[in-house]
């Protein structure tokens, strides 16, 4: 499933080199599709997965099987989902395997006959033509057995995708290189579409908005962007890869481009993949571990300290601020009495750690997590297990501390 773009310069499509060997599967050139076409009321799509979590991508101007979009799908399709790729275009002198532009296309030298065919009167127009060309795609999608699907719009298919966000119960679209702002050609504002979407949005942008990459409509304070928040706050997500150009995710030179070099790309690609996982995996559409991912970072609740006049023989997990009032040894070398204090009383810790024992210098803070109470002939001592922790405060322990409240010499009539 591979193509050759046209050269056309800065932000036009660049032509595609070869892939290393052994790359992933949506960096291969050379890939062997994986999976089946087949037509929905006269729509020809390209099929692969299975189950019930449906995925639509949307392809570029190039259609339905240029550059590595296939592979993507595959690749995909191996994370756990059932993904579908329409033909959405009437191909222009026999387009890319019958949809959109041909592999040859001039792109820089023929821009006004895309324009035309976008236009509301042209062929490729998403609210007249090819909107409805994806929407018998995804009722095949649906009596298949998908429960719920997301979208992939790449370029151009990010404008499809949008006008179909207005109407289709989708669980979240996302875009590399969006090329919404083509409503704009027509004296549309790009924006208000994007107001009408009945989900949130995931975008990519490429290269330097200044510098004739994607438009900054697509960034964090750009209208098309705020137009999503205003609906969906805090739930879009948007990331620029300024060292790439527009349509490097399934045209992007791997080697080699006027962008930047091969790595750069192939590692472009790999981070807006694996961002992509991450999105649909927030929206529920994605298992993390079949997506590929890493286990999300353990998010570390900041303790809470309490005091030590509510110590008591039950006493677990205990986090306190103290202040040392002394540290004596019992046994040489092996154990320690610590009396550490607040502004609520004080209590004895019975040590084991020469390392605890050296941070309780009189009148030196200390920070103690997780300790817990034993019970030594009817006195409570406070100890450090291995599940503890005893370590120099962050800051001093302001105030006194209350040494006529010593919470250890309390005889306990034990059961």
């Amino acid at each position: 499933a591979s193509a050759k773009s046209s050269g056309g310069g800065g932000s036009s499509y660049i032509r595609m080199a070869c892939c290393p060997a052994g790359a992933e599967p949506y960096l291969a050139s050379d890939h062997k599709d994986k999976g089946r076409k087949g037509q929905a009321n006269g729509v020809s799509y390209y099929q692969t997965g299975r189950g019930s979590v449906g995925l639509l991508l949307l392809s570029d101007i190039f259609g339905w099987d240029s550059g590595r979009l296939r592979a993507i799908a595959d690749a995909f399709a191996e994370k756990g989902c059932n993904v579908w790729i329409p033909a959405v275009m009437d191909p222009l002198e026999g387009g890319t395997d019958g949809d959109g532009l041909p592999p040859d296309f001039n792109f820089g030298g023929r821009f006004m006959e895309v324009v035309a065919l976008s236009a509301p009167t042209g062929n490729w127009n998403p609210e007249n033509v090819t909107m409805a060309k994806a929407d018998n795609v995804i009722k095949a999608m649906l009596a298949s057995g998908v429960t719920k699907f997301g979208l992939i719009g790449f370029c151009y298919g990010a404008w499809v995708g949008m006008y179909l966000a207005k109407e289709a119960d989708l669980v979240g679209c996302a875009s590399p290189h969006p090329s919404i702002h083509i409503e704009g050609l027509f004296e549309r504002d790009p924006a208000e579409i994007a107001a009408e979407s009945k989900c949130p949005w995931a975008l990519f942008p490429a290269g330097v908005a200044a510098d004739g990459g994607d438009s900054d409509t697509y960034d964090a304070e750009g209208a098309l962007f705020q137009a999503l928040e205003s609906k969906f706050p805090g739930k879009n997500v948007t990331k620029r890869f300024e060292s790439v150009p527009h349509g490097f995710v399934p045209r992007g030179a791997i080697k080699e481009h006027a962008a930047g070099t091969g790595d750069e790309v192939k590692k472009a690609v790999q981070e807006c993949v694996t961002a992509l996982c991450e999105f649909f995996v927030r929206r529920g559409l994605m298992r993390r571990d079949k997506a590929g991912l890493p286990p999300p970072p353990i998010k570390l609740r900041k303790p809470k300290f309490g005091k030590v006049g509510k110590v008591n023989p039950e006493s677990r997990g205990l986090n306190l601020l103290l202040k040392v009032v002394k540290c004596e040894e019992t046994e040489a070398g092996k154990t320690w009495e610590a009396v550490l204090g607040d502004d609520t009383g004080i209590v004895t810790f019975s040590l084991k750690s020469k390392d605890h024992a050296d941070l309780c210098e009189k009148d030196s803070s200390v920070r103690v997590q997780n300790a817990r109470v034993l019970m030594i002939k009817g006195h409570i001592r406070a100890i450090i297990d291995k599940w503890a922790v005893m370590k120099k405060a962050d800051e001093p322990v302001e105030g006194e501390v209350k040494s006529d409240k010593d919470v250890s010499a309390v005889e306990y009539e034990l059961a």
